[in-house]
This record gives C-alpha cells, structure tokens and sequence, in this order.
C-alpha cells in the first residue's frame, strides 16, 4: 500500500486529518487532495473509490462556497470606538449586518476564517477594534424535557448544559438512555451519551451540526400502573399475613 494515502486505511473512506466545523482552509484543501488520491488508486473498492470523490467534492463545494447560510445566527462581540456584543443572523445574500457598521459579506468564509474576516473589514474603518466571533449550532432536544425544542449554542456548550437550556429532564425522563442523532442516523447511542455527558464532552468536540438532536426519552412514571399493581399486591399480602397471624 505504498504511496497510498493514510485515509485509505480505512475501508469505508475518509480523510486521516479530522474535518470539522472550523477546520481550517490549507487543512480542507489537504483532505481534499487526499481523497483525490484515494479516488485514483486502484487498491480500493469501486463503492470506497466513489464515496472518496463524493467527499472530496463535499470539501471542495465548502471550499468555494464557505459554512455560512441565510439564518445561520453569530454571537459577535466587539470591543472598541464600535461597541457590539449581540447574536446577530446571516441574512439572505449571505451578509451580516453589523449593528453601527456595513453589512460583511460572508460569501466563501470558513467558520475558521470568521474572525479573521471582520477583523479586516472593521479595521478598515474602526481603529483597534477587537473582535469576538462565535457562530451558533442550531441543535434540537426533544422528548422528556421542560421546554423541548430547538437552540442555539456555541461549540462550547457542553451537553449537560444543552439540557438545562431545553428547561432540564423532566422528573420521568430515562436520563441513562438519552442519544444522539442526525435525521435518520444514530450518532451516539446511550453509552457513548453517557460518557460524553460525564467528562462535559462539547458539542463541536462531538462534532455536532445544524439539525442535530439530542433525544431524552421518557422513563417509567414514578406511579406507573405496572409499580402501582406491584406496590398494591405487596401492600394486600403484608395485611393478609397480619390477619392470619391474629
């Protein structure tokens, strides 16, 4: 396998660089020149083969076009003769409007290019400006929460902290079997769930992207009929036994 690349190791395709939210444009570029070289080779599966053009494809339409969409929402600070500190949502053509300054176009940014961008934007015209930028996940909690729904957080937010922010477990939530999800797809199962909730994992540490769903299930009601039948049979023998001994 020599002169094949490392991502290639794996059967079902992918990149040996981690390609997330705010992966950097020199290191898409490289995963993208990798799958291309994982496309080309010979020692892999027609299905490995096609799923590596499709990804670098992926990459390189990410490349050229950027992350951001109309109503994608940013948390933008900024310190200086121009004072902002508000969520602010990308509008249709893909333009911010920065609250006591022009609207920033956001065509072909990166997430990782981000802060970068409004920093040169704004220092054209605000002297000494510092700039704070952190664009917001839309994630959905559904099931056994007090306020089920979607919010947006930033990479950040841990997942224990996402289910405070959707109004925390409900007292029958089943709290050891809550999972992630992407449409139809599981992303972590109840363990790995778990797991992430004990060591305060993050959401852009899980990788997590608009849409996604944490899904807190509904556990047994403390007075469910099955407990109330056992509670009451426990209940009618301890009698029964009392009367016999009298």
């Amino acid at each position: 396998m020599c002169g094949v690349p490392a991502a290639a190791a794996d059967a079902q395709g992918g990149t040996s660089k981690p390609v997330s939210r705010v992966t950097s444009r020199a290191d898409l570029e490289s995963a993208a020149a990798e799958l291309d070289q994982l496309a080309a080779s010979t020692a892999y599966s027609d299905r490995t083969r096609a799923r590596a053009r499709s990804q670098a494809s992926s990459l390189r339409t990410r490349l050229t076009d950027g992350d951001f969409r109309a109503g994608d929402r940013i948390l933008i600070v900024i310190e200086g003769q121009l004072a902002v500190n508000d969520t602010l949502a990308v509008l249709e053509g893909l333009r911010l409007p920065v609250p006591g300054f022009r609207a920033v176009s956001l065509a072909g940014v990166l997430r990782s290019e981000l802060e970068a961008k409004l920093r040169t934007e704004l220092t054209d015209v605000v002297r000494n400006a510092t700039v704070t930028a952190r664009p917001l996940v839309r994630l959905a909690v559904f099931g056994a929460v007090g306020r089920p729904g979607y919010v947006s957080v930033p990479a950040e937010t841990t997942l224990d902290e996402l289910v405070m922010l959707a109004g925390g477990p409900s007292p029958v939530a089943a709290a050891d079997k809550m999972k992630l999800t992407r449409a139809d797809t599981l992303l972590a199962g109840p363990a790995t769930t778990r797991r992430a909730l004990s060591e305060g994992t993050t959401v852009g540490a899980l990788d997590l992207t608009d849409g996604d769903v944490l899904v807190v299930p509904l556990g047994g009601a403390p007075w469910d009929r099955n407990a109330f039948i056992q509670i009451t049979g426990f209940l009618l023998g301890v009698v029964t036994l009392l009367l016999i001994r009298r």
